[in-house]
């Protein structure tokens, strides 16, 4: 049995098997925002993620309002693993024997915490430590705490899609990744890191370009790449505008790309068919400046509001010309708000030609309406979009 004080001291609480098929999964973590503890929530709901933040002292009344929506409900303390089980409306508690104070916080999500990832504090990784996220003894840069996250959330993003990863290189004998607007590349070297150590794909089966305009900086990355031994990994400078490539990649990256040149990534993406596409969009100023429309002025008369709602409707628009082709996607936080406003990530992958012809028999109408939702939008505030303009 658990009380009211128990909960107090969860890290992790996952409520599965809904009643209700329209009910989704529901998963909480503990997290701490300005020194507060919190158990934030995320759902997923026609593809986005949503999340809700509970105080701690208020998860055992959250809990009973929302078991009786679930058939099961994992519950993860320091030491020790509960399992609550909802029969009729009957609640009770199974004690396991599973995990361990290690293993929860491998798990958890904690904001402020060191805790154990995929790529962690100690792994033998030089190239991190030419890039400033390690010292010299791989132990984690304090003023790179948060670039460690973030790589990890990256990773985490990705490793998500383990399974899909494994269909494409079992069909095609290895991986072809692009990378927009590379960078310093933290997140390439990582990812490259990542199939060939952690993925343990053999690295005569991975071939990776990451792309920049800065000359200076596809050197440097060039050197860290030879220097480091990582065969397959190159850096080219060019435009991602119009950009051609000796292959066709599987999957194709681009984090940060300022204002359309996201637009001109995805473009790019979609048209070579990528099977997966990581898109995590920057300063769109595009829809911002175009923006005049009269039954809102004074709504978006704020500055920081404009941004923001510029923003949400370009990425909006951007996921739902992926779905018009063919792409399951979603759009979810990259990096927590308290450490960057831009923090949205376009995550997509390609339906396979024989389940989209099935799809298509069943979701044309529903295309349909996308398309003229679409076209509506972007009449109603008098703007144009550049992926829309592209693909169209």
């Amino acid at each position: 049995m658990l009380y009211a004080k128990d909960f107090e001291n969860v890290n992790k609480i996952i409520f599965s098997s809904p009643l209700n098929k329209n009910t989704a999964k529901l998963t909480g973590r503990k997290i701490k925002i300005k020194e507060k503890e919190y158990i934030q929530f995320e759902h997923i709901h026609n593809n986005q993620a949503f999340h809700e933040n509970i105080t701690v002292c208020g998860l055992y009344d959250f809990f009973n309002e929302h078991i009786l929506k679930y058939r099961q409900s994992d519950i993860f303390l320091d030491n020790s693993h509960y399992i609550a089980f909802n029969k009729n409306g009957n609640i009770s508690f199974h004690k396991t024997k599973h995990k361990t104070k290690d293993k929860i916080e491998a798990e958890s999500y904690g904001h402020n915490r060191r805790k154990n990832y995929i790529i962690n504090e100690g792994d033998n990784i030089p190239v991190l430590i030419e890039l400033g996220i390690f010292t010299e003894n791989f132990k984690i840069v304090n003023s790179m705490y948060n670039k460690f996250k973030q790589i990890n959330r990256f990773i985490e993003l990705f490793d998500d899609m383990s399974a899909k990863i494994d269909e494409i290189y079992k069909k095609q004998g290895g991986i072809n990744i692009i990378d927009f607007g590379c960078g310093k590349s933290y997140l390439t070297f990582i990812l490259y890191y990542y199939f060939i150590k952690i993925k343990k794909f053999p690295e005569s089966s991975i071939n990776m370009t990451g792309i920049d305009l800065k000359s200076s900086v596809i050197e440097n990355c060039n050197f860290l790449a030879k220097k480091y031994g990582y065969k397959n990994l190159m850096f080219k400078v060019g435009d991602i505008n119009g950009y051609i490539l000796e292959f066709t990649p599987n999957i194709a990256v681009s984090l940060h790309g300022c204002d359309t040149a996201t637009d001109y990534a995805l473009y790019n993406a979609v048209t070579w068919q990528a099977d997966i596409i990581f898109a995590a969009p920057c300063c769109e100023h595009e829809i911002n400046s175009q923006i005049n429309i009269e039954s809102m002025r004074n709504i978006l008369k704020y500055g920081v509001i404009k941004e923001r709602f510029s923003s949400i409707l370009t990425n909006s628009i951007r996921c739902n010309i992926l779905e018009l082709h063919n792409y399951k996607t979603e759009l979810i936080e990259f990096v927590d708000i308290t450490h960057s406003p831009k923090n949205l990530l376009i995550r997509a992958v390609k339906i396979n030609a024989a389940n989209a012809d099935k799809a298509n028999k069943t979701d044309r109408a529903d295309k349909s309406e996308i398309q003229k939702e679409l076209e509506k939008t972007l009449q109603t505030f008098k703007i144009n979009q550049k992926l829309y303009d592209l693909l169209k």
